[in-house]
C-alpha cells in the first residue's frame, strides 16, 4: 500500500507572495506544490512512528505530547507565513529591546549555543543561523517537519519539550520559546529545564498568542463581544477545548512566572498588534491584515477537530460559525492578533 510522504516545510516567501496585482490577499498559499527533492522518502514500518491520519489531515503520533494541531502542508503554510508576519512586524527575529546580539557576540576560544524549543518548520532556526553562522543551533521537536538540508551550524532533535533533554547544564547562551504552549503541559517546567540549561548570563525569549479576540488599542470604543460576536464565540470554545487537554493559557502569566523562579533578572514583556482581517491605512498594516486573515482562516481549519471533539459544538454549527467569523474578518475594522513576548537574563 502507498505511504503518504511526511509534510515537509514549505518553501520560503514573503508576504507580498500573500497579496495579487491589485492588492487583495490571495485565498491561498504559495509552495503548496513541492517537488520530489522536497519529499522525503520513509519506509512503510517507519510511517506511524511519526505521523497518523485523521479525518483527511496529518497529525503527530507521538503518545505523550497532548499538541492538538495538524503538522501537514497546509498548516506548516500556515505557520510559514505567521512566521514572516512577525519577523516583518518586529524588524527583527526577536523583539527590538532584546540583547540578542549582545549575547550570541562572536568570542574567541569559545562556543556559543542556542536552543530552538518546539522548532516547528525551523524557519527562526535556520534564518538566525544565518545571521549567526558562529554559534550552533539546536532545534527541537516532537515530528520531522523542518528541512533536510541544515545549515552547518544546525542540528534538528526529535524530542518532547515535557521531558527533559541529554543536554549538559549551562550549555545554551540563548533558549528560544516559541508558540510552545500548545505543546507544552508545565510552563514552570520548562522554565525549570531551562533555568539548568542557560549559561549564566543567558537568555530566555519567549513568545505566544493570545487566546482571545482583541482590537487595536487605538479603536477605543470597540469591544470584542460587541463588534466582533462569532470571533468571540470561536475562541470561547477554543479555550474550552484546550483547557480540556490539559493546556490553560499561558502567555500573560509568562513573566510572572519568570519572576517567582528568582533566577532571572532583567525581566521584559512586551506586547505586539498584528493586525487581522479589514484594517485601513498605512498599506503596510494594511497588507498585514490581508495576510493575516489567510493565516486565521487556515488556524480556525486546523483547531476544527479539536474544537468539535470536545462537544459542545457540531460540524454544521462550527461552519456556520466559521463563516460568521469570516465576513467579522472582512467588514470590522481594527481587529488584532495579539503577540506576547518575554525575555530575561539567567541570574
Amino acid at each position: 500500500m502507498p505511504v503518504p510522504a511526511p509534510p515537509t516545510a514549505a518553501d520560503d516567501y514573503t508576504l507580498d507572495d500573500e497579496e495579487s496585482d491589485d492588492g487583495e490577499a490571495e485565498s491561498r498559499y504559495p509552495g503548496a506544490e513541492l517537488s520530489d527533492s522536497d519529499v522525503e522518502e520513509l519506509h512503510p514500518d517507519d510511517f506511524p512512528t511519526y505521523f497518523s491520519q485523521r479525518n483527511g489531515r496529518l497529525f503527530h503520533s507521538h503518545v505523550t505530547s497532548p499538541y492538538p494541531l495538524p503538522v501537514d502542508t497546509p498548516e506548516q503554510e500556515r505557520m510559514n507565513v505567521q512566521h514572516r508576519a512577525l519577523v516583518e512586524l518586529m524588524g527583527a527575529h526577536y523583539p527590538e529591546n532584546c540583547p540578542v546580539a549582545e549575547v550570541l557576540a562572536r568570542v574567541p576560544g569559545r562556543q556559543k549555543f542556542v536552543m530552538d524549543v518546539c522548532t516547528g518548520t525551523g524557519k527562526w532556526t535556520m534564518e538566525m543561523a544565518r545571521d549567526f553562522p558562529h554559534v550552533a543551533f539546536r532545534a527541537l521537536d516532537i515530528v520531522p517537519i523542518a528541512t533536510r538540508y541544515p545549515l552547518p551550524n544546525v542540528q534538528f532533535t526529535m524530542h518532547d519539550a515535557n521531558t527533559p533533554t541529554s543536554y549538559a547544564d549551562g550549555t545554551f547562551n540563548l533558549i528560544h520559546a516559541r508558540s510552545v504552549t500548545m505543546a507544552v503541559t508545565s510552563y514552570p517546567a520548562l522554565i525549570t529545564e531551562s533555568l539548568r540549561l542557560l549559561r549564566p548570563g543567558g537568555l530566555f525569549l519567549s513568545g505566544e498568542w493570545g487566546r482571545y479576540p482583541s482590537f487595536h488599542p487605538s479603536f477605543t470604543t470597540h469591544t470584542p463581544s460587541t463588534h466582533a460576536p462569532a470571533l468571540s464565540t470561536f475562541f470561547a470554545y477554543l479555550q474550552s477545548a484546550l483547557i480540556h487537554r490539559g493546556l490553560p493559557p499561558v502567555s500573560p502569566q509568562i513573566a510572572p512566572l519568570l519572576a517567582r523562579s528568582g533566577a532571572f533578572t532583567a525581566i521584559t514583556p512586551d506586547t505586539y498588534y498584528v493586525p487581522l482581517g479589514a484594517w485601513p491605512r498605512p498599506h503596510a498594516l494594511r497588507r498585514l491584515g490581508k495576510a493575516f486573515r489567510v493565516v486565521f482562516l487556515r488556524y480556525l481549519a486546523s483547531v476544527r477537530p479539536m474544537i468539535l471533539a470536545n462537544g459542545g459544538i457540531g460540524e454544521t454549527a462550527f461552519d456556520e460559525l466559521r463563516v460568521r467569523v469570516e465576513n467579522e474578518l472582512d467588514t470590522v475594522a481594527g481587529l488584532v492578533c495579539v503577540f506576547h513576548t518575554v525575555h530575561a537574563r539567567r541570574i
